[in-house]
């Protein structure tokens, strides 16, 4: 029954042999279980060397001497990140006036610098967890003063103590501020590691987006996309590679894209109710993505007036009688896109003579008497019909007049250079499919919209000049042929 006993024993002796190895196993001088004359591992920029006598463990010491390139020597060793180590030096100071120190140690996560404090040996224990598979101890031999000044180390241990296997807490209260349409700020209180935090994993949507070291408890998550909602947590490790639970989730929805979309133009703005000093304008509302705000009004291309966007009416006053201007309407949106202009209208104030408007306050008073007045009217008029607001004067009837005057356009650009003349073919492949002459409105078009006097004038001079150039055309073909003709025929040998 002693057996499983001894076995114990064994394990157990085993198990302490594993944790407590020295794995300081370079050959040198400092070496306790293999000294020698050595100083195998250690390197500078100092120089570092055996000697002997006065030496803390057995015969040799290492002896480290600031020079030119340097002040330290520098001992590396394999390890586990994460593990944490008990290391052990003996040291002294030289007898020069020598700083010497442990510091800049590479690898190890809270190391601080330790001042060597006398010139009897000391030792000095650190214990530490790795951050590097390869790790560097580095001692300095004066932290000041010329080349040539001194420490002593020697005794070294190296040996591992059981690996770090606890979590850190979860990262708490995790907030989101700052939220654009692209980005937003992630802050978190701390977690707290038995050994130390040395980075949080920030998640989106449970994925990981970003990492930040250990001491640092925000994050400015961007390249998000606009209107859109995404979860965030975050995760705390520690140099041995533990996972926190993960904080707390928070839900983020990124704010709108900016509007870059204008409305669309106001259409068929008119006038209407003009007098020697106003202009009543109306025009159909535009539409937009998010809202039309604002419309602003202009007169010949200058800002004279607003209304809100909903309102497709403005009267515009303080105008000059018989003065010709011109009117458009543009629109807004509330984050300032600017709408194409309306359609541009021309209108012309009344003459400023002593005439009485006429108005529907005035029409059928018995103290106005019209016969005797100049008829001036605000607006449309209509007789024997409704007035149409497209028309300044609608007439059901036959108008008898000794002479009509029309300011229009004249067609004298078909005898400008580079005028097209169709062909006669052309014009009769044309009048063969649409049954009236190219420029001149068909019969059912003139029926249903009418025809101005100015313009119907304007297209049958066209169509006369043109005929003109074709008989011009044919003239000189005549020639050319009579020419040919008279022409005296060679005689025949």
């Amino acid at each position: 029954m002693r057996i499983p006993t001894l076995i114990l024993v064994f394990i157990t002796a085993l198990a302490f042999t594993v944790t407590s190895q020295n794995l300081y196993t370079q050959q040198n001088a400092a070496n306790i279980q293999n000294e020698a004359n050595a100083i195998t591992g250690w390197i500078g920029p100092a120089n570092v060397e055996s000697v002997t006598g006065n030496a803390q463990n057995g015969t040799f010491s290492l002896r480290l001497t600031t020079t030119n390139a340097g002040r330290d020597g520098r001992y590396s060793f394999t390890a586990v990140v994460g593990t944490v180590y008990n290391i052990s030096i003996w040291a002294r100071k030289g007898a020069n006036n020598a700083n010497t120190a442990f510091e800049n140690w590479v690898g190890f996560q809270n190391f601080t610098t330790t001042q060597v404090t006398s010139t009897s040996w000391l030792e000095y224990t650190f214990t530490l967890t790795a951050t590097s598979t390869n790790p560097q101890i580095r001692v300095t031999a004066s932290q000041n003063g010329p080349p040539g000044r001194q420490g002593y180390i020697d005794a070294i241990t190296i040996t591992a103590v059981a690996a770090d296997t606890q979590a850190p807490t979860a990262p708490s209260n995790l907030t989101a501020s700052s939220t654009t349409t692209t980005a937003t700020t992630l802050n978190w209180n701390a977690s707290t590691d038995n050994v130390g935090v040395t980075q949080y994993q920030i998640r989106r949507n449970n994925v990981i987006v970003g990492t930040v070291g250990g001491t640092i408890t925000t994050y400015n998550a961007t390249g998000l996309t606009a209107s859109t909602t995404y979860s965030f947590d975050v995760l705390a490790l520690d140099a041995a590679g533990n996972v926190s639970p993960p904080s707390n989730t928070v839900q983020v929805t990124t704010g709108a894209a900016a509007d870059t979309q204008a409305p669309t133009a106001p259409s068929n703005l008119t006038a209407s109710n003009t007098t020697t000093t106003a202009t009543t304008l109306n025009w159909n509302a535009s539409t937009d993505n998010v809202g039309v705000t604002q419309y602003q009004i202009r007169r010949n291309n200058a800002i004279v007036g607003t209304v809100g966007g909903t309102i497709t009416t403005y009267n515009a006053t303080g105008l000059t009688a018989s003065t010709t201007y011109s009117f458009d309407a543009l629109a807004l949106d509330a984050a300032g896109n600017v709408s194409p202009p309306s359609n541009t209208i021309q209108v012309t104030t009344l003459s400023g003579g002593n005439g009485t408007s006429y108005t529907n306050q005035n029409a059928n008073l018995p103290t106005v008497n019209w016969q005797a007045q100049n008829l001036y009217v605000s607006g449309t008029m209509g007789i024997g019909t409704s007035a149409n607001s497209n028309f300044q004067l609608s007439v059901n009837g036959d108008i008898r007049t000794k002479e009509l005057v029309v300011e229009s356009g004249w067609s004298d650009f078909v005898f400008k250079p580079g005028y097209l003349l169709p062909s006669l073919k052309e014009t009769e492949q044309y009048i063969r499919h649409n049954g009236h002459l190219k420029d001149i409105p068909s019969a059912a078009h003139v029926q249903a919209n009418g025809i101005g006097l100015a313009e119907i004038n304007m297209r049958l001079l066209q169509k006369v000049e043109e005929l003109t150039l074709y008989l011009i055309e044919a003239q000189k073909r005549l020639e050319l042929l009579e020419i040919i003709t008279v022409q005296p025929t060679a005689p025949k040998n």
